[in-house]
This record gives structure tokens, C-alpha cells and sequence, in this order.
């Protein structure tokens, strides 16, 4: 059995909803702030010695994770680094600009990524300034509807102590950072009662200074090759997980030129479906790495 997406999409929502979810995030905040923890912290240096080997791996483990935190949330730290030629490949990706402020209507933490060391001035003047400029954009369209609510709120008699203040989040992550290619995404997640999320992805050729596209990685029938190796994924899966999805899916029809997708660190191109695309909200945002070797 599958899903009926028009029928999925016409359910209607309970008018009390809005009370109920209220209500539990008010609950959740109260039991949050006065929960506490049974654990007890456990002191490493009591272990035997034979593990000291296992802790001096660790260490080493946890430098790295330092080092490469550092890359990517210290500007400072990661001009400096670009200017070491044995780590300076690596630099490329890093948090230009990082702020957070509130009031009563929301809760706002941003973080702007910007792009350098590429050896190529021009693309990172492109690239940074669309970043910025989107990210701006993204962050004043969330404020005005966090206001908006915040006003209805008010207007309607709610105590403004009362409100639960809308979470703004903009955050990035670095998905493939390489020679040739840089791959990274910007995520907006919007929460309070009802949530609101979206990614944008950037895929850039460090050899051509251009922006990778699915029919330019595989050329002009990437839409036939996508669709096969998501269906032949799909195909595996078991009857639960094929439950949620839409009848009479088109895979073909869903891939196009503004299908989102990344590259991993192995060089692959992952396919990223939006919520609802391929089936009920269930399914979540479902990935396929399309390997075409396969």
C-alpha cells in the first residue's frame, strides 16, 4: 500500500492543535529547567594502565577534531592557517561572521561561511557575496514572521511573558573540501510551534571556478541516470519504509536542474529530496548517493 498525496495533503488539522502544542512546549521548557542528572563525572586517570595507549589515541583524535573546529569557526585561526603551505588546502571554508542577539519575539544565531584560498579572487568575491546576500535575505523574512506572530499574539490578549520566542538558527556544514572540488551546505531551521527548514547547496569546480551541475557531472541524460539509482535504492527497502510513499511516483519527473544535491568526501554526488517530495512527512528529507559505477 501507498500513500495518496492528495489525500495526505487535505487532511484537516484539529483547531485545538495550536493550544495543545503551546501548551507542551511550556511544559517541556519548565521540566528542562528543573531536571537534573544522576551521572557521576568518572575519573580516566583511575582506569588501568593498560589502557593508556587507547587515551594517548584519544588525544591525538581529539586534536584533530580541535584543529579541524578551528578551521571552521575561527577566522583568525583559519587565516593562519591558510598561510602554513602544508595545511593551507584545506582552508577554504571557514565562519567569516558569527552573531546572536533576542527579544521577545525571537532568538536569533547566525553563522556566515565565506570561501577562500582558492586561488581564484574572483569566484570567492562571487560565491561570498551571494552567501551573504541570501543569508540576509533568509534572516529578515524570519524576524518579520516572528514579529508578525508575536504582534498577533498580543493583539489577541496573550500574556507577553507567556510567548515562546521563535529559534532562528542559520547554520553551515563543509561536505567536501578538496583539490578540485568544494561542496557545502547552508541550513536555516526555524522552530516554535511549527517548524520551518530549508538547505541551500553549493557545488563549485575549483579547477573551472564554476558551479557543478547535475548534467554537467553526468551529462545530458542525468535525469534517467538519477531516477535509476534512486529507484534501484528504493527497490531494497523494506515494505514499512515503501509504505509512506506517494502512488504513481515519477521519479524522472521529479529531477531537474533545481534538484538539490552535494558531494561527498568521496567524490559522489548525493541526491537530497525536500520533505513530501517522494512520499508522507514520515519519510523525512531522504538522501541517495548516486554511484554510477553501480
Amino acid at each position: 500500500m501507498k500513500f495518496n498525496k492528495e489525500e495526505y495533503e487535505n487532511i484537516k488539522i484539529p483547531e485545538q492543535l495550536n493550544s495543545i502544542v503551546q501548551d507542551a512546549i511550556e511544559e517541556g521548557l519548565t521540566t528542562e529547567s528543573t531536571g537534573m542528572s544522576d551521572q557521576k563525572p568518572v575519573n580516566i586517570y583511575t582506569r588501568r594502565k593498560k589502557h593508556i595507549l587507547r587515551y594517548a589515541g584519544e588525544a591525538v583524535a581529539a586534536t584533530f577534531l580541535i584543529f579541524v573546529v578551528l578551521l571552521n569557526v575561527s577566522p583568525t585561526f583559519a587565516k593562519a592557517a591558510a598561510d602554513t603551505p602544508f595545511i593551507g588546502s584545506v582552508c577554504q571554508v571557514f565562519t567569516f561572521r558569527e552573531y546572536e542577539y533576542a527579544d521577545e519575539a525571537k532568538y536569533v544565531n547566525v553563522k556566515v561561511p565565506q570561501l577562500n584560498n582558492t586561488g581564484n579572487s574572483e569566484l570567492e568575491k562571487r560565491v561570498n557575496r551571494e552567501i551573504a546576500k541570501m543569508i540576509n535575505q533568509e534572516v529578515e523574512a524570519s524576524k518579520k514572521r516572528a514579529e508578525e506572530e508575536y504582534n498577533a499574539y498580543i493583539l489577541t490578549g496573550g500574556d507577553p511573558k507567556n510567548f515562546i520566542p521563535y529559534d532562528i538558527v542559520i547554520d553551515y556544514e563543509v561536505k567536501c573540501l578538496d583539490e578540485h572540488y568544494v561542496s557545502f551546505v547552508i541550513s536555516e531551521n526555524e522552530t516554535r510551534a511549527t517548524g520551518y527548514y530549508q538547505m541551500f547547496y553549493y557545488n563549485i569546480d575549483l579547477d573551472t571556478g564554476k558551479d557543478i551541475t547535475l548534467k554537467e557531472w553526468f551529462g545530458s541524460n542525468y535525469k534517467k541516470i538519477i531516477a535509476d539509482e534512486v529507484q534501484r535504492q528504493i527497490n531494497t527497502w523494506d515494505d514499512e519504509k515503501k509504505f509512506y510513499l506517494w502512488e504513481d511516483l515519477d521519479l524522472e519527473d521529479l529531477i531537474n536542474e533545481d534538484t538539490q544535491f552535494y558531494i561527498n568526501d568521496k567524490d559522489q554526488v548525493v541526491v537530497f529530496f525536500n520533505k513530501y517530495e517522494l512520499g508522507a512527512g514520515a519519510m523525512g528529507t531522504p538522501e541517495f548517493i548516486i554511484d554510477v559505477s553501480k
